[in-house]
């Protein structure tokens, strides 16, 4: 029987492979995926603390389809008061967050690839 071969150009070809396989490898890589997001959450946490601890402690990262991490604002609107302070926390956290978190957040990827292709034989 011949060798099988998995050839991957991107997340989408990657989440198409993976359903071959087990739900399990899926699951675990979309968990990965969150913790690359929660690299974001943390740094955009820490700039937006001095502005307001409370509305910074309701950074998250979730997942978006597949391959989609977005770190959001999981705490509802308080007064309605400010209409730009959605505005003010991408430009004072989020953002800024991603910027500073680049490399940290492809080498987590990276290594979260090859430890799966390692663990699962691609």
């Amino acid at each position: 029987m011949p060798a099988q071969a998995v050839r991957i150009k991107g997340l989408r070809q990657l989440h198409s492979a993976l359903k071959r396989y087990e739900a399990d490898l899926k699951r675990e890589l979309e968990n990965e995926l969150r913790d690359a997001g929660q690299i974001v959450a943390e740094q955009a946490r820490d700039r937006f603390g001095s502005v307001d601890a409370r509305s910074a402690a309701g950074f998250r990262p979730r997942l978006r389809g597949f391959g989609r991490v977005v770190v959001e604002q999981r705490l509802r609107r308080t007064t309605g008061m400010r209409g730009d302070y959605g505005s003010l926390q991408m430009r004072r956290a989020l953002l800024p967050a991603v910027e500073a978190s680049q490399e940290r957040i492809m080498e987590h990827v990276e290594g979260m690839l090859d430890r799966l292709g390692r663990e699962n034989g691609f």
